[in-house]
């Protein structure tokens, strides 16, 4: 079941103090300092994503949330192993190109002083674990779905996020077919949505059905889909697999509805239903599966009001703002037990104890109820949802892989 928090109180938005109030400005201090002198440090988290270009709405999503949980930590103080930190959000873009969130990290954790750097893209998250043991040690918060991630066995990696595979079982029942029929292939071709086809595609398979060929494409760059739509409808699919950033998915199924398609979809857990309502008549949504919107979760209307509030906005609050902001005070409750914000290792070993002692305040929606030994944060409250052919959201639970 969905934890929810027994008192959640509406919080200040203040930003933290600005730099020339602070008493001593040294990223990530030291372990300890001078314990209850009263000295005040800063503690830079650090954040690689696409913040412009196509698909930066998503980046932007993950910034927020992360930002968020940021200033209600300051807010409420944040005191370690006797020195009183201020954090402070460093965010560089990287636009999805991998070798840039590679360059970033390293910016990110020698210049800035960064001992933890969150990136919400597969091909970003792959290059940051190449660095993250061998040069510059850092505690990566990987924001990603694919379970590569955990595969690499990296020890300072923390995957954020329910593994994609949770979801291709349960979605593939849940349309009508059940996995005999016909599906369809138009996915985001990035290295997640390659990953999430070839997924999706051994699933569907072993189910008894047939798989078209493979027209993904890029949903970043490319603003005509009529063409690649109209490629995947000629093979007559029953089931289309689509997804990426919300907005082109959108688009997408929007241009299939435009050319007859009245099949079903099934959304990757990239696009959100509650985003993609924003681009789209939601009646062209009906008839898909995907993630569960937020609002679907108990005791989530509080939170959606507060960031709304804070940052003045109308959009809808999905899954990437609240999984970051219930996140990060993980990592600053590892950081208390460790006794340490500099030891990304002993941070990482602290996880276990932590998770369970973070303030439910902090709790959304499927909050980590325990980390596996892989580094994953594992949640019993886990949702999806199907939408019917009347725009009502049908949710049902998920289990989450045994690793």
């Amino acid at each position: 079941m969905v934890r929810i928090p027994s008192s959640r109180v509406s919080r200040s938005f203040a930003l933290a103090a600005s730099g020339s109030l602070v008493l001593a400005l040294a990223a990530c201090g030291g372990e300890g300092g001078e314990g209850g002198s009263g000295s005040e440090e800063t503690l830079v988290i650090g954040y690689s994503a696409g913040i412009s270009g196509g698909a930066a709405e998503y980046g932007r999503n993950v910034q927020n949330g992360l930002q968020m949980a940021v200033d209600d930590l300051n807010e409420e103080g944040v005191e370690i192993d006797g020195t009183s930190y201020t954090l402070k959000l460093e965010s560089l873009d990287d636009q999805y190109q991998p070798s840039t969130t590679g360059t970033n990290a390293q910016r990110l954790v020698q210049k800035e002083g960064a001992k933890i750097v969150f990136v919400p893209h597969a091909g970003g998250i792959k290059a940051a674990q190449e660095l993250n043991t061998t040069r510059d040690k850092f505690l990566l918060g990987a924001y990603s779905s694919d379970p590569a991630i955990l595969d690499a066995g990296n020890e300072l990696t923390v995957m954020i996020p329910p593994s994609f595979t949770s979801y291709i079982g349960p979605f593939i029942d849940k349309v009508e077919t059940q996995g005999k029929g016909k599906l369809g292939l138009l996915t985001t071709s990035s290295e997640f949505g390659q990953e999430w086809t070839k997924a999706a595609t051994a699933a569907w398979e072993e189910a008894g059905g047939t798989v078209q060929s493979n027209n993904n494409i890029d949903y970043g760059s490319v603003s005509d889909f009529a063409g690649p739509v109209s490629k995947t409808l000629s093979g007559k699919p029953d089931v289309i697999l689509v997804g990426g950033p919300s907005q082109p998915t959108a688009l997408i199924i929007e241009e299939a509805r435009k050319q007859g398609y009245k099949g079903e979809f099934m959304v990757i857990d990239q696009a959100k239903f509650e985003e993609m309502e924003e681009f789209t008549d939601p009646k062209n949504l009906n008839n898909s599966v995907g993630i569960a919107p937020i609002q679907e979760f108990e005791g989530t209307e509080d939170f959606i009001t507060r960031y709304q509030e804070k940052f003045s906005s109308d959009k809808p609050v999905n899954a990437d703002i609240a999984l970051n902001y219930q996140a990060l005070p993980v990592f600053v409750e590892a950081m208390k037990e460790a006794g340490s914000v500099d030891d990304p290792q002993k941070i990482r070993d602290a996880m276990p104890d932590a998770v369970g002692k973070v303030d439910e305040k902090f709790e959304v929606a499927f909050a980590p109820d325990r980390i596996s030994d892989k580094g994953h944060f594992v949640s019993d409250g886990l949702k999806a949802a199907y939408r019917n052919d009347k725009g009502e959201y049908e949710t049902f639970e998920i289990e989450q892989p045994k690793e």
